[in-house]
């Protein structure tokens, strides 16, 4: 099936993006529908994972467990998604959201990027291949990005993507020079790295005409210098008009 026509592709530097919603302790918990139309409400494009429950579908959770954000337990996977969707997020009212529950309720304007969470014994080919369709569908301006060059390149044709590089130095993503020479000659339209690769990595992605954004920028002083260097910062933390230097 051809979905190069249903997706909006866009420039990534357009906005900023909330990281997993425009959440805060104690308010709108991270990775809810809440905190996503709270970002699009204040302008702001979003950042979001998901990961596969026991029947398959897409959840739009972090963790490869519940524990944390929850007072369920156990791993995401290990649960139906009929199930997962009524847990509560923290002491609020939020559920678990699919992923298709959030692209149907997305106004539009600003741009969704979707990380795919590849851990554990999830399929990155096969996983990757079945969020990207609904992402793909959405006629909105929707990106995927993973840490897992498998799963970047099983995502359907025409659809924006981008690949992660964790952190330099520690040493979870195997060789990063081998990676980067992959992204140079491969299907990524972006990449994203860690605010302390940001200098490194800007220089890097300029010379390979590949849009950089960083993540997760916590504070409002490191944004001027980060402008400079990247197209888009993912933040979180701090009051929303600072990531837009106002």
């Amino acid at each position: 099936m051809d979905f190069s026509n249903l997706a909006e592709t866009f420039q990534l530097g357009c906005c900023d993006y909330a990281h997993r919603g425009l959440w805060s302790p104690g308010g709108l918990p991270e990775n809810s529908l809440g905190a996503f139309l709270a970002a699009h409400d204040h302008g702001y494009g979003i950042e979001l994972d998901v990961r596969p429950s026991a029947d398959g579908v897409a959840m739009v959770f972090h963790d490869r467990t519940l524990d944390r954000m929850t007072e369920a337990s156990g791993a995401v996977s290990a649960s139906r998604a009929e199930v997962l969707g009524q847990i509560r997020l923290g002491a609020s009212d939020e559920t678990i959201p699919t992923l298709a529950e959030v692209l149907e309720a997305w106004p539009g304007t600003t741009p969704i990027l979707c990380e795919i969470k590849i851990d554990g014994e999830t399929d990155p080919v096969a996983f990757a291949a079945q969020v990207g369709a609904l992402l793909a569908a959405c006629p909105h301006s929707v990106a995927a990005m993973s840490f897992s060059p498998e799963a970047v390149d099983a995502l359907p044709p025409g659809l924006m993507r981008g690949q992660l590089f964790e952190p330099s130095g520690t040493g979870q993503q195997g060789d990063i020079p081998a990676l980067m020479a992959t992204v140079a000659t491969g299907s990524a339209d972006y990449v994203a790295c860690a605010t302390t690769d940001a200098a490194a990595m800007s220089a890097w992605a300029r010379s390979h005409g590949l849009p950089l954004t960083v993540w997760t920028v916590r504070e409002s002083g490191l944004v001027e210098a980060l402008r400079e260097q990247v197209d888009a910062l993912i933040f979180e933390g701090f009051h929303p008009e600072l990531a837009k230097g106002t």
